[in-house]
């Protein structure tokens, strides 16, 4: 099945028997349901079946008709096709007709089977007795079982009653929680779905329902009709990851940034998760800065902040590695990435300038102090904020907030000293020979006595490094360096040496505001980047870094 988009404009979606269409809240998900639907729908005898998740759903406990509906639902054909005419409508404005089907269904098929009985005895019973085809409602009775193996449903032709057991309790389905009366509907519906329904689209199927109950469901009707195709959209990843799924598309805002995978199986999980998960976020726009952290941590909030432009879209990829991996575009990141800008900003940490190469060439800017956090530790910025609220008196001083920092940094020292040794005595090791020199080896001794060389080389190197002469040598020296700010007062200095979380959490109640989530906040409502040298600066180089990106050629 092929369907291409006005909406996308023009893109072509090559549709497989399971199909998944990814992506974040407002990405246009629904609309494009909605495109595909009209577009399939009575296209070459075609006809579509569309369910929406979430949706409360009233189910009654007996299918009783009234003065109002009864002349809707006397005559089976009439009930058919009422229901067919809700097809493409929201699925709990369907739900009675389709019970009514299926219980109306029910009632031809034991008609049917009592004339097949009087046949064959009217015949003489020479062959054996015709066996009655399954009632549809027992097969969706079996087939919840399946879903909920601690609940059983019936339901009594004479009084039109459906009931729901579970260990002692006997009660109507109307009682259910809203993930069965959920599940219970969609299998009512797709129950009884003829060939010429051949496409079933399904927006958000897994709401209202656990993840692996909404797994177990559609796993379940995927093997049930196993010649229909599978539309769905959703912004879960564990959904689109499921074995079944053959064809994912992540939606961007733009149709050339739509990312088309197949074959997801071939991937590790873990990193399939992270590569869809990260993809709604970084296709929703044309430029991207890439941070460390989550979307509802510090991070995400201080850069936004700092770009101060809804053009740029910022994204929280995680740790350091995975923002240099994205902004790099290493791998699968530069097949789906390849049009868009990305920029990767990175924490200092322990590191010196020496322990990160090529940031330029990968596209990240490090950033001049320890954290994101950091910047709220400028005495500048802080006593700015303390001022704006006066709420605390006496108000915050930078003076107070620079002994703060030293006195921080000294009771700290050692520990910041280590871990600066520690980030940088990272080493890499690995047996390597000149290929030339390993074609030379005529037998296996020779190449044995070259790999002992080899190894030993590697060996020398990590001796040399991790000495306990180097060890104690770079200890002093970042414990001088420390020392040497403090006597310096280099407040920038001592914002790049020292971890600023705890710290800016700290000051944050002598500013008048609970946490440095509450500092942020204050920050951001009443102040702009260029306000404050430091932020101008760092905001200015990031968007230089985004702005090259965004004048390079398409690869």
């Amino acid at each position: 099945m092929q369907h291409t988009s006005a909406q996308y404009q023009g893109h072509s979606f090559n549709f497989e028997r399971i199909n998944v269409i990814l992506g974040a809240n407002g990405s246009g998900k629904s609309k494009l349901l909605n495109e595909i639907k009209s577009a399939a729908h009575g296209k070459n005898g075609c006809k579509v079946v569309y369910i929406e998740g979430g949706r409360t759903i009233k189910i009654v406990d007996v299918l009783k008709f009234d003065v109002q509906n009864f002349r809707n639902y006397d005559v089976y054909e009439k009930v058919i096709s009422n229901y067919e005419g809700k097809r493409t409508h929201s699925l709990a404005d369907r739900l009675f007709d389709a019970l009514i089907v299926l219980d109306k269904r029910d009632a031809q098929i034991k008609a049917e089977h009592s004339d097949l009985v009087s046949q064959w005895i009217e015949g003489g019973q020479k062959y054996e007795c015709p066996k009655r085809q399954q009632p549809p409602l027992d097969r969706l009775f079996e087939l919840f079982n399946e879903i909920f193996p601690l609940i059983s449903l019936k339901y009594d032709s004479n009084t039109k009653r459906l009931t729901a057991t579970k260990g002692e309790n006997t009660y109507g389905p109307s009682a259910m929680s809203d993930g069965e009366k959920q599940v219970f509907s969609i299998l009512a519906d797709l129950l009884e779905l003829t060939p010429e329904y051949s496409v079933v689209i399904a927006d958000e199927p897994e709401l209202n329902l656990h993840p692996e109950l909404a797994e177990r469901l559609w796993t379940l009707l995927e093997s049930e009709f196993p010649e229909k195709t599978f539309i769905y959209a959703t912004h879960s990843i564990n959904f689109a990851l499921r074995s079944n799924v053959q064809k994912v598309w992540v939606l961007s805002v733009d149709a050339k940034n739509i990312a088309e995978f197949t074959g997801l199986e071939t991937l590790p999980r873990a990193e399939t998760t992270a590569l869809l998960g990260s993809l709604p976020g970084i296709l929703s726009a044309n430029r991207v800065i890439v941070t460390e952290g989550h979307e509802k941590s510090f991070d995400a909030i201080f850069y936004r902040w700092l770009m101060s432009d809804s053009t740029i879209e910022i994204f929280a990829a995680g740790g350091c590695t995975d923002v240099i991996s994205i902004a790099a575009k290493n791998g699968i990141w530069k097949k789906v990435t390849s049009k868009i800008a990305l920029t990767g900003v990175i924490d200092s940490d322990y590191r010196d300038d020496e322990n990160l190469c090529n940031l330029e060439e990968a596209n990240i800017c490090k950033l001049p102090l320890h954290e994101a956090e950091a910047y709220l530790c400028i005495p500048e910025i802080i006593t700015a904020i303390a001022h704006r609220i006066g709420s605390i008196d006496p108000i915050l001083t930078e003076a107070d907030v620079a002994s703060a920092i030293f006195k921080e940094l000294e009771e700290k020292k050692l520990i910041i000293a280590a871990r600066r040794v520690f980030s940088s005595s990272h080493i890499r090791l690995g047996l390597s020979i000149d290929r030339k020199l390993l074609s030379a080896a005529t037998d296996r001794e020779e190449l044995l006595l070259k790999i002992q060389e080899a190894s030993a080389t590697e060996i020398e190197k990590a001796q040399q490094k991790l000495s306990i002469e180097i060890i104690e040598s770079r200890l002093n020296s970042e414990i001088t360096k420390i020392d040497e700010i403090i006597t310096t007062s280099d407040i920038e200095s001592a914002l790049k040496f020292l971890p600023a979380k705890e710290l800016a959490s700290k000051l944050a109640p002598r500013a008048g505001c609970k946490s440095a989530a509450d500092l942020m906040r204050s920050l951001r409502h009443n102040f702009k980047p260029n306000d404050f040298s430091l932020t101008k600066q760092l905001s200015q180089k990031i968007k230089l870094a985004l702005s090259y990106e965004s004048a390079k050629p398409d690869e």
